[in-house]
């Protein structure tokens, strides 16, 4: 059987990944044919139902609870990782301006109005490479980046406003939950597509080299600090598995979503 699976194409994905894409790690009943996609596309994808697993945003989840099961493997969750609020300019953050979000079904959105505690800010959202191009060239702009643009905007000139991921930490207690891999009910096939995640993440793990240069492929613009600094911070032990702790921040995390 042949599973189509959608990704992005963003080091933390496809190291995780690697031993799948690679074919080091196999199953004797199933192949796969992999899609990347950016992390909104892939949230509106799943509405759609069109791939058998996926990696989308946790806040996009509960409106695929029928179609789709929560694997505990893949994900990324943890500290210290979250979406940054950023602005062009030195000047104080203006809550009546616009700011740009990088998809409406996106953790970073939900995290947006977690901060501003309102939902009714004028925002506008991007695909996250061209929000932050707009954002480091268009003086003013106010807008929330994610994945590796965290450890380029000082460098950019860009300057924070919060870290949206702290707020949530030191409000809740709880890791963050940014995104997760989903595998369709109607497979029965979760437990299996689980174990073969840990599988492809241990083997990345125990071949860094062949694993680090399949993510520079599939992420050309970044230097080699940026790529092993961005794995370093989005894979980690909740990637292997949820774990009790790693549960308890998502089913908090879907508490709150209104």
């Amino acid at each position: 059987m042949t599973l189509t699976l959608c990704i992005s194409p963003c080091p933390n994905d496809v190291y995780i990944f690697a031993g799948i894409l690679l074919g080091k790690v196999t199953h004797l009943e199933l192949t796969f044919e992999t899609i990347f996609l950016d992390v909104q596309a892939a949230n509106e994808a799943a509405l759609t139902g069109q791939f058998d697993v996926i990696k989308i945003s946790y806040a996009a989840y509960p409106a695929l609870r029928e179609t789709y099961d929560l694997l505990s493997s893949g994900g990324a969750l943890g500290r210290g990782c979250g979406p940054l609020l950023l602005k062009n300019g030195a000047e104080a953050f203006d809550p009546n301006a616009e700011i740009l979000a990088p998809g409406i079904q996106t953790t970073a959105h939900f995290l947006l109005d977690f901060w501003l505690k309102t939902t009714k800010s004028t925002k506008r959202f991007l695909p996250f490479d061209t929000l932050y191009e707009e954002l480091r060239n268009v003086p003013g702009t106010q807008g929330v980046v994610i994945h590796e643009k965290r450890f380029t905007y000082e460098t950019d000139g860009l300057t924070l406003i919060q870290d949206l991921g702290e707020h949530w930490e030191n409000e809740t207690g709880y890791a963050i939950p940014l995104g997760a891999i989903l595998c369709r009910h109607a497979l029965n096939l979760s437990d299996t597509i689980a174990a073969l995640i840990r599988e492809s993440l241990a083997w990345a793990d125990t071949h860094r080299t062949e694993a680090l240069a399949l993510c520079r492929q599939h992420a050309q613009d970044l230097t080699d600090g940026v790529i092993e600094a961005h794995i370093g911070l989005y894979v980690n032990e909740y990637s292997q598995d949820l774990g009790k702790e790693g549960r308890a921040a998502v089913e908090f995390f879907f508490s709150q979503q209104v």
